[in-house]
């Protein structure tokens, strides 16, 4: 049975997934996103597909659905106002509109692997709970492993009854993986919905900026950018994040182990988030 007195510091990490580990820039929701509104007449920006981003995925499909703005395309284009029945016509062709999706959108983010060597070398468990409902993982979780990243669990929404930004699937993670207090758990995300999350459940809160949903970008485009223009859209995903108190904030996932070490560090001297 678990002690929490002989673990001084960090006990669990609870990664995201696109974005975070998976995913270089978030986009295969994205892309989902905006081809299911496609079908239905209704265009709406990347942007627009990407301000949810975290949340379940029906009740991120609700959000954009119900924008004002969003909503008013959708009467055009539909002849009525959308209702809870169109979210649940949209959210049966979502599902496998991402799962045909994913599997071209599940690149192991560079150094997720070597983060997760580290923190198994430190007797640090890891889990991955996520938007996605546990049909739309067929494919993501073989590829994630060909590619080097295998947390000890993966937690969905309808596993646990609610997506974020409630905390029952890091309540799940921790009782699964039988770690405790929620005090030595860290959640490490790039979306506002992550930080709600942790903060929710007790945990320490890791924003990730580059390669997140609130940069948006590809790895390609990345590299490609200008550093003065990437520097403002980095800026520009920092101040977003900012707004929902994170502990901390890396511009990757590989830069996570001193965050971590500190975070340990912290918790020896008895401080909690």
């Amino acid at each position: 049975m678990s002690n929490p007195r002989q673990y001084p510091g960090v006990r669990a990490v609870i990664f995201d997934i696109s974005g975070t580990t998976l995913d270089y820039g978030s986009r295969g929701p994205v892309v989902a996103f905006v081809e299911l509104f496609a079908r239905h007449g209704v265009a709406i920006s990347e942007d627009e597909a990407r301000r949810p981003m975290g949340t379940h995925k029906k009740d991120h499909i609700w959000t954009v659905l119900t924008d004002a703005t969003i909503g008013r395309r959708w009467a055009e284009a539909n002849g009525a106002a959308p209702t809870a029945a169109d979210l649940e016509q949209l959210y049966a062709e979502f599902t496998p509109l991402q799962i045909d999706v994913l599997p071209r959108h599940c690149d192991v983010i560079p150094g997720v692997p070597e983060v997760v060597r580290q923190l198994r070398a430190r007797g640090i468990k890891i889990a991955n709970p996520t938007g996605f409902d546990t049909g739309m993982l067929i494919d993501l979780i073989r590829l994630a492993g060909e590619g080097g990243y295998t947390p000890d669990l993966w937690v969905c929404p309808d596993m646990v009854g609610k997506g974020r930004p409630a905390p029952w699937m890091a309540f799940h993670a921790a009782k699964a993986l039988d770690v405790y207090p929620m005090s030595t758990l860290v959640k490490v995300g790039d979306t506002l919905a992550d930080v709600d999350e942790a903060h929710a459940a007790g945990m320490w809160a890791v924003s990730v900026v580059r390669h997140g949903n609130e940069v948006g970008l590809s790895r390609q485009a990345v590299d490609s950018m200008a550093p003065e223009e990437l520097q403002v859209r980095l800026s520009a995903a920092r101040a977003r994040l900012a707004t929902r108190g994170p502990h901390y904030m890396i511009d990757a996932t590989s830069d996570l182990i001193p965050v971590v070490d500190e975070i340990s560090a912290r918790i020896a001297r008895g401080e909690r988030p």
